[in-house]
């Protein structure tokens, strides 16, 4: 089964929409907000984008990460 492709920006906006939903991080500036969405090779079967890591890694965050995943469950990156 084919994943439903989206642009860049696109993906952005709907990472940007589900991190801000989740509690605390509203207006909270992230790596998507910096760095939006970068076309990667992840082989077969894996994700056609990334989001490029911009600040310290101690900022990381597991929910954002799992957001980030999820969607690119759902998302390939359209050639735009």
């Amino acid at each position: 089964m084919s994943k439903a492709t989206r642009t860049a920006r696109q993906l952005q906006e709907i990472l940007i929409e589900r991190i801000e939903s989740l509690p605390g991080l509203a207006g909270q500036v992230t790596d998507v907000h910096l760095g939006g969405v970068r076309w990667t090779d992840g082989g077969e079967g894996g994700p056609t984008w990334t989001v490029p890591i911009l600040r310290d890694r101690d900022q990381h965050r597991p929910d954002i990460a799992r957001v980030i995943k999820q969607a690119q469950m759902e998302f390939d990156l359209d050639e735009d």
